[in-house]
């Protein structure tokens, strides 16, 4: 018995060095610096090729909130799919619009207490504006897929930012298995930019970004 087991544990140990290697889920981080802008924070980084996941988004909880004649956050990242509150907060009307390609609505008026919602079934950019007050503007990114982030006050992101998502109720989220990927910017006052970014077998790995002022763009072509 005891020889049997022995030749079990050889075999077990030639498999473990003999069959292909499955690369580990890992992370890309990282830190974007900006000039023009007074904060590198709410700025989107991305993934445009990833990996098919099906994500269950039956349970989540984004929301765009007005306080202060403000929307916020100012960007809202969120999957194909997902559905969106627009809660009133502030101690005025307000009337949330928007005519861009991914989604044109028009919310009317309505008073402060009351909560809207819209579902987003198109990937792309949603500007939101307020039709009484001009100065009230946001963005909805409607995402392809999980693999994304938005940076902090520092400027620095993680992708996927999987305790983010499972705040906002969204479940299924995996980190990235090995290989390589392209990963862009995107904020509406900076230039976009884009690179190409290999996630190792083991660790993590760490992307710097430099941008500067201009006109960002499309989220996918």
């Amino acid at each position: 018995m005891k020889r049997q087991l022995y030749f079990v544990y050889i075999i077990i140990f030639i498999l473990l060095f003999c069959l292909p290697y499955q690369g580990l889920a890992e992370k890309i981080t990282g830190t974007v610096t900006v000039k023009g802008l007074r904060s590198p924070a709410n700025i989107l980084v991305y993934l445009t090729n990833t990996p098919s996941i099906s994500l269950d988004v039956t349970r989540a909880n984004f929301v765009m909130d007005q306080k202060n004649l403000t929307f916020l956050p100012h960007i809202l990242p969120i999957p194909v799919g997902a559905t969106v509150q627009f809660p009133n907060n502030d101690k005025v009307d307000h009337n949330v619009f928007s005519m861009s390609r991914t989604k044109k609505f028009n919310l009317g008026s309505y008073k402060p207490g009351e909560i809207k919602t819209i579902l987003f079934d198109k990937p792309g950019i949603v500007e939101l504006r307020c039709d009484v007050h001009a100065e009230m503007s946001a963005y909805i990114l409607v995402m392809k897929n999980p693999y994304w982030a938005i940076t902090d006050a520092h400027g620095k992101f993680e992708i996927p930012d999987i305790a983010y998502l499972k705040e906002q109720g969204v479940s299924g989220v995996e980190n990235l298995p090995a290989g390589e990927y392209f990963i862009k910017t995107w904020h509406e006052k900076l230039k976009t930019q884009k690179s190409s970014v290999v996630v190792p077998n083991n660790g993590d790995v760490s992307v710097e970004f430099d941008l500067t002022r201009g006109t960002p763009s499309v989220l996918y072509k």
